[in-house]
């Protein structure tokens, strides 16, 4: 059985007549439901960074933690709701498990090499990466209008964080730590989206995280070993636990169990530019967390970036191309 990109195979449609069909359509959520699921990855996200930022810690024992303390919860989560692990969701979730865990070391090293501002320029490049695999990967076909407002979106975005003036600093190794932070997420966030909708079976958003972090916690644990010592290990503590507890359940657990339920559900292509606007809250909450105020620029640039996901959404997608 075919899956279409863009759709959840409960939209798939069987050869067994209209009362199957009518099951099927029946189980799409509605799509203020997937809206709000949107909206809570864009806050969930966009206060990770400024939060996480605040973890004193060294980068590779902050994801070491990170990662390790997610795997429990999730597990009991998996378990709780009737799920097991398998051999096909283990197989099936490893490159995009290793690649997170790349990501979060990237995420993490960057904190102490570049500015929050920084490496969000980097992340605001993310829409336009996919759009131009979306095609020739992805089946998915934006629209001239898709592709003229994500333009504008990465745009915005732009004035959101260069708006911040001094606050954009970095060194070379903050600058590539950036990119590999970009590279890495794409690529997880665009495996994501097919590996689940080539999948034999339906994978739900809870198996797949769960085995996604499994793997990510397995590829951080020896570059952490080899990099720190036991003193870097004890060096967490005092409120570091508690921004760890915020990064664990809110921005890892929450934020990436609804990314990948969403994404049964939009295009990989539209998805990207929605989460733009995590750009926004991040520069937002850097105000009283960091003391970094808010300029003019920025809330101009913040204007056109909800402004651009608002053009986007009032048109509807292309049709896409069947995966697999």
């Amino acid at each position: 059985m075919r899956i279409v990109a863009g759709s959840s195979p409960s939209d798939a449609r069987p050869a067994a007549g209209a009362a199957a069909v009518g099951r099927a359509e029946a189980a799409v959520p509605p799509r203020l439901l997937v809206g709000a699921a949107m909206v809570a990855v864009v806050l969930a996200w966009g206060f990770g960074p400024p939060v996480s930022k605040l973890i004193s810690a060294p980068a590779f024992v902050a994801v070491f933690f990170r990662m390790w303390l997610s795997v429990p919860i999730l597990l009991a989560w998996l378990y709780g709701t009737g799920h097991r692990l398998s051999t096909d969701l283990l197989r099936a979730t490893a490159p995009a498990g290793v690649l997170f865990g790349l990501n979060m070391c990237c995420v993490f090293s960057a904190f102490h090499h570049a500015s929050i501002a920084t490496l969000s320029v980097m992340s605001a490049l993310q829409p336009g990466l996919v759009l131009v695999v979306a095609g020739p990967f992805l089946g998915e076909r934006p629209t001239g209008w898709h592709r003229l407002w994500t333009g504008v979106g990465i745009g915005g975005a732009v004035l959101v964080i260069v708006g911040a003036g001094s606050a954009v600093r970095s060194s070379a190794l903050g600058v590539a730590l950036s990119a590999g932070a970009l590279c890495t997420f794409t690529a997880y966030f665009l495996i994501t989206r097919v590996a689940r909708a080539r999948a034999a079976r339906p994978i739900d958003a809870i198996e797949w995280m769960c085995g996604v972090t499994i793997f990510s916690a397995l590829t951080v644990t020896p570059m952490a070993l080899a990099t720190s010592s036991s003193a870097d290990f004890g060096a967490v503590g005092g409120r570091d636990w508690l921004w760890l507890a915020f990064a664990v359940i809110v921005t890892g657990i929450a934020g990436h169990v609804m990314m990948a339920w969403v994404l049964r559900h939009i295009e990989a292509s539209k998805a990207s530019l929605y989460v733009l606007t995590m750009n926004v809250v991040a520069v937002s909450a850097a105000w009283p967390i960091h003391h970094e105020p808010l300029t003019a620029l920025q809330a101009l640039g913040g204007v056109v970036v909800l402004g651009a996901v608002a053009a986007v959404i009032s048109r509807p997608a292309a049709p896409t191309a069947a995966l697999g």
